[in-house]
């Protein structure tokens, strides 16, 4: 192969390159949300704002988790006024990790889970400042097509419980 041939391809190796960064560096950064280790604070943190704390409970290689995650959570940590944005945490159905509860207790992701009632993956919890659920949990990936208005039903009734709207559950914010 000559030098003109080389410096020839070499432009388009660049430009393939460049492609595959542009999209792939994003969409890995994209993907994650902070996992959860003190639940008493991030309460504290949401109280602060006046928002709910949403807690995605996924599992590892769960491609409804992705959808989840990627489609209805991150979306919510870009907002303009995150002054007000909800603060969203991830427990790891199965996970050992170490966290501190909403009552200061150590345990793990997993007995979390448990307690919580999470035995499926995914499961998105909308919870006040104590704990105390504001809305109904999403449970699974229930139909695709519907889950956005499911999810924005929730954050709404969440946020309304918080502004001390009591048209919910009957659960204090």
């Amino acid at each position: 192969m000559t030098n003109a041939m080389r410096r020839s391809r070499s432009p388009w190796r660049r430009m393939l390159a460049v492609l595959v960064l542009a999209f792939a560096v994003p969409t890995c950064l994209a993907q994650t949300l902070v996992r959860a280790q003190d639940l008493r604070a991030d309460g504290e943190l949401a109280a602060g704002r006046g928002a709910p704390l949403i807690v995605l409970v996924s599992l590892e290689g769960c491609p409804h988790c992705e959808v989840v995650r990627r489609s209805h959570l991150l979306p919510l940590g870009r907002g303009e006024d995150r002054g007000s944005s909800p603060v969203i945490r991830q427990i790891e159905l199965r996970g050992n990790a170490a966290l501190v509860d909403f009552n200061g207790e150590r345990k793990t992701h997993a007995a979390f889970a448990r307690e919580r009632g999470a035995a499926i993956a995914p499961v998105v919890m909308f919870l006040g400042s104590k704990g105390q659920t504001l809305a109904p949990p999403l449970i699974g990936a229930m139909i695709p097509d519907f889950y956005g208005a499911y999810f924005d039903a929730a954050l709404v009734e969440a946020r309304a419980r918080i502004a001390g709207n009591r048209q919910g559950t009957g659960a204090s914010p």
